[in-house]
């Protein structure tokens, strides 16, 4: 399978450095980079890459099957609108920028047959796998999620901490909470762009309280989930799950190489998807609602 990763940034060239594992093992055939920047091209060649581009469009006479998005925020729609013609993606979180942009790119994929996923990477974390089984189908009361860390980059390439941060754990609480409706009950929004955020909804039954921020230098990543007669804590920075205080240090596979190696499986029909476009429109349709400030967002009709 031939895979492009196109903008070789610290994502991208970590995607770079697992293709080329993957290669070694059979499963790719062969990775192109794309990126505007010759200087980062280098890094990917000199991580493995075989053919490198300062522009995308060169790479389609090699007929990739895989496209990942890994540019910008803001290019992810331009880039994956043209892509989706030619192959099958892979973007970056969120989907798009706009939710609007992601609905287009959803009716694309179905009109033309295409498979796109969401790096919603954090559906991969053990901590979090071991999460779901543990809780079953029981709906939670109440999940309270702290996603926090100093911002490295340019706030530019992320737009705001709710699209860069946040909608991780709203992905993660939509997952475990199988329920349409979804109603904003407050927010607070601090910072231009949006760099701390909390926000509570109403997900069906449950209550989620969010709180998300690039103003802290201390990195936590951490759930809250009271079901009925049970409590857990996620840690998903170190992989802790704790129940009734007990903690357990979860074992795992690198999380990138499991997402990376589930899509290629899924192309390959050996398995089916975990997260699709979607999960990734949903996820971004409550973020959308927290900013804009809406008061419900009913996610049975978005797709519609």
């Amino acid at each position: 399978m031939r895979v492009l990763v196109i903008g070789i940034g610290s994502m991208g060239l970590n995607h770079i450095k697992v293709l080329t594992q993957l290669k070694k093992e059979g499963l790719v055939t062969e990775v192109y980079a794309a990126d505007i920047d010759k200087q980062r091209l280098e890094m990917a060649k000199n991580q493995g890459a075989d053919l490198v581009f300062t522009d995308y469009r060169e790479v389609l006479s090699h007929r990739p099957d895989l496209g990942i998005v890994a540019v910008p925020t803001s290019l992810h729609y331009v880039v994956a609108s043209e892509l989706i013609n030619h192959m099958d993606l892979l973007i970056e979180k969120p989907v798009t920028e706009r939710l609007g942009e992601a609905l287009e790119l959803y009716r694309r994929s179905r009109s033309l047959g295409r498979r796109v996923f969401v790096g919603h990477i954090e559906r991969f974390n053990p901590a979090y796998r071991a999460l779901i089984n543990e809780i079953g189908n029981e709906e939670p009361v109440y999940v309270g999620t702290i996603r926090v860390g100093k911002l490295r980059g340019n706030p530019q390439s992320y737009v705001n901490v709710l699209l860069d941060l946040g909608i991780h754990d709203i992905d993660l609480v939509l997952n475990i909470i199988n329920e349409g409706k979804v109603k904003i009950l407050g927010t607070v929004l601090r910072g231009n762009p949006i760099s701390s955020a909390w926000a509570l909804l109403n997900i069906g039954d449950t209550v989620h309280a969010l709180h998300v921020s690039w103003d802290y230098e201390v990195r936590v990543r951490r759930m809250h989930v009271t079901l009925r007669s049970r409590y857990y804590e996620v840690d998903l920075l170190n992989r802790v799950l704790a129940h009734d205080g007990a903690k357990q240090v979860i074992e795992g596979p690198d999380q990138l190489r499991q997402e990376l190696t589930h899509v290629l499986n899924v192309l390959r029909g050996v398995e089916k998807p975990i997260i699709d476009i979607t999960d990734g429109i949903r996820a971004l349709a409550v973020i959308n609602g927290i900013i804009t400030g809406s008061s419900t967002i009913d996610l049975d009709t978005i797709l519609m």
